[in-house]
């Protein structure tokens, strides 16, 4: 017998004990691991949290390592795999009915080659410009002594060359007389007759050319106070911040009803646009920097002005003051505001941003790319290539366009997204960005109900840039009269800039006319109109460059659309 049966109980009632104590020993070792395993499992959610957390933050991190460094446009350039994605091809590639433009046409043409620097020949100057003639004379040592002694020899100036020369502008002094008559009354009295001045628009010793140029400067040319006085002093004239201040407050008064004519007619458009930046405002309560907001409501095409609005904060107070009376489609971002002030008034239809939506699903795809963000990416492309050849339709006809197109991706993208919605995790941002477009989706989609309504809101993000410009370069208000000055002649410099009209000439002539012009001969003063009559201010160079660069990619995105039509 070995020594394990020794030591084993041959007693009942032992081997009992003994088995219950293995018993207990096993329950106890079983409680042991569960404990163990419920701990293991609690650390792995802790980890599954904490990495979905890095993963959040790396995320973040690369966005904002992206906006201080990297590239700001937003591109979703294709792959070979993209025609997979969808059971057809790019909807309308080889189709040109019922876009008011032959794409067929266009694919044909070639595309317009980037300018580059060589092979640009002579440069021909503006005949507007003033000419001065300089005459290079033959010194007389220089003439050959046969031409010289010839009387038939005939002397004349060529014309070889143009050159471009700058002068700096000049300040000058305009001395006022007025004629006076004066006659001495036999009674001892006298009779004094005085030619009238013509009336000024603010009570300063400055003119409207020196106001237009101070607004222009500041406003369109984006130049802080100080660096304007420091301009002004190379020229001979030093005039202090504090006092162009007080003229601009004084100017921003006087020319008060004009911009609230274009703020009245830019609220009967049919489609507006509203979008809003924050400025920093140094004299608030409590002392210090406060935040305040610059708001732009842009008119379509019938109301073309680029309006703005000043508030001491981002409530909805502000907007539901300036856009009082409106009714029709609010074009925004999804901000609880325009929301807000669209569901108190059945008047007013809110309407989506499809740029705003690309952009969350670009972010993602950016920094952490897969199959379902470069679907979604896809279904935007398609919708935007639509939206491209009906850029030249009329509004029936890029509405029948969408109803015809677009109506059939757009349903099936809301599917697709409501798919991908229950199959992602409640914290993921890619749900996120799928949630931002389906709680929405009916201001997403009325954008297909009618052909004046623009997919996204990018005009009113570009007028917005245009006073965002300016924050980088003087950075803040003074205080909230500062703000009110700045969005009137925002208003006034970006229509300007809207209809490529020199904002100088137009502010010198507004200036001038405005102290003697009456409330109902106000509209002849509105940028579209007055270009009408003064053409010769027409930034004609900067429109043409812009419908060239807009033609250049029009022209590549039809042959990318050949391209992904073309079977492979």
């Amino acid at each position: 017998m070995d020594a394990f049966d020794v030591n084993l109980p041959r007693d009942i009632d032992a081997c009992h004990e003994l088995i219950l104590e293995l018993d207990r020993e096993r329950r106890r070792q079983a409680a042991v691991i569960a404990q163990q395993q419920e701990t293991i499992a609690q650390q792995q959610a802790i980890i599954a949290q904490q990495q979905e957390t890095i993963d959040r933050l790396q995320s973040d991190v690369d966005l904002l390592k992206r906006t201080l460094y990297g590239r700001r446009r937003e591109r979703f350039v294709d792959d070979a795999q993209q025609g997979l994605l969808f059971d057809s091809t790019i909807v309308g590639a080889d189709d040109d009915s019922g876009s008011g433009d032959d794409e067929e046409s266009d694919d044909d043409e070639p595309s317009p080659e980037r300018r580059t620097s060589k092979g640009r020949g002579r440069r021909l100057f503006p005949e507007l410009l003033p000419r001065k003639t300089v005459r290079h004379e033959l010194d007389e040592q220089e003439i050959p002594e046969e031409l010289r002694s010839d009387p038939t020899a005939r002397r004349f100036f060529k014309k070889t060359s143009e050159q471009l020369e700058f002068t700096p502008a000049s300040i000058h002094v305009i001395e006022h007389y007025q004629e006076v008559i004066v006659r001495d009354e036999a009674s001892g009295e006298t009779t004094i007759a005085t030619a009238k001045k013509p009336p000024q628009l603010i009570d300063a010793y400055a003119g409207p050319g020196f106001w237009a140029h101070l607004t222009a400067s500041r406003f369109a040319d984006h130049l802080p106070y100080y660096r304007q006085e420091d301009i002004l002093a190379r020229h001979g004239c030093r005039i202090g911040r504090g006092t162009q201040q007080r003229w601009l407050f004084a100017l921003a008064l006087a020319v008060a009803p004009l911009v609230e004519l274009m703020r009245r007619l830019a609220l009967q458009s049919e489609v507006l646009g509203c979008d809003e930046t924050p400025v920093k405002m140094l004299a608030g309560e409590p002392p210090g920097c406060t935040k305040t907001y610059l708001w732009s409501t842009v008119g379509d095409n019938a109301h073309p002005y680029d309006c703005f609005h000043f508030t001491p904060d981002r409530s909805r107070d502000g907007p539901e003051q300036f856009l009082a009376g409106f009714q029709g489609y609010l074009q925004s971002d999804a901000y609880t505001c325009y929301e807000r002030i669209a569901a108190a008034d059945d008047r007013i239809v809110p309407v989506g941003c499809w740029a705003h939506a690309r952009r969350k699903f670009e972010e993602i795809h950016f920094s952490a790319p897969s199959v379902r963000t470069h679907t979604a990416l896809g279904y935007f492309q398609r919708l935007y290539d639509i939206e491209d050849r009906a850029r030249d339709s009329s509004v029936s006809q890029r509405g029948a366009l969408r109803q015809r197109d677009a109506k059939p991706i757009v349903t099936e993208f809301h599917q697709w997204l409501l798919e991908q919605s229950e199959r992602e995790l409640p914290k993921s941002k890619l749900r996120a960005a799928i949630a931002y477009m389906t709680n929405r989706w009916q201001s997403f989609a009325c954008y297909l109900d009618h052909g004046a309504i623009p997919i996204d809101n990018n005009r009113t993000e570009a007028a917005l840039k245009y006073a965002v410009l300016g924050r980088k370069a003087w950075l803040f208000f003074g205080n909230s009269q500062g703000g009110e000055a700045a969005a009137t002649f925002f208003t006034l410099t970006k229509s300007c800039n809207r209809h490529h009209v020199d904002p100088f000439a137009y502010l010198r002539d507004v200036y001038t006319r405005l102290p003697t012009t009456p409330a109902s001969d106000l509209p002849s003063l509105l940028p579209d109109r007055w270009i009408d009559e003064h053409p010769q201010h027409r930034l004609q160079e900067r429109a043409d460059e812009a419908r060239q660069r807009a033609d250049r990619k029009r022209a590549r995105r039809a042959q990318r659309r050949a391209h992904a039509a073309t079977p492979r």
